[in-house]
Parts: C-alpha cells; sequence; structure tokens
C-alpha cells in the first residue's frame, strides 16, 4: 500500500511537471507565431522601402 501512495504522489508529481513544461511550449509557440508575424511584416516594409529608393535614386 505504501509503495503505491509513493507511485501515485511520483505520478502526480510527474504530471505536473509534464503540464507546466507543456504550458511553456504554448507560450513559446506563442512568441514564434509573433515573431513570424513581425518578420513578414518588415520584409514587406523592406521591399517596399527598396522600390522608394529606386525609384529616388533614377
Amino acid at each position: 500500500k505504501t509503495s503505491q501512495y509513493i507511485e501515485s504522489s511520483l505520478d502526480k508529481r510527474e504530471k505536473r511537471a509534464y503540464e507546466r513544461k507543456i504550458s511553456e511550449l504554448e507560450e513559446e509557440l506563442k512568441k514564434m507565431d509573433s515573431i513570424k508575424a513581425d518578420n513578414t511584416r518588415l520584409k514587406e516594409e523592406n521591399a517596399a522601402l527598396i522600390r522608394v529608393i529606386s525609384k529616388l535614386s533614377k
């Protein structure tokens, strides 16, 4: 009975650790999505600036 209690306690601790890790990874994914969106926006802005500069230099 004691070994079952210890096993159950370890399982609960392990489950909490996995849940924390999942939560951390979900947050990282959100940050990555935000960074990808920023990157896309910056690429578009860069292309627009290049077009303006090339027109000004003609």
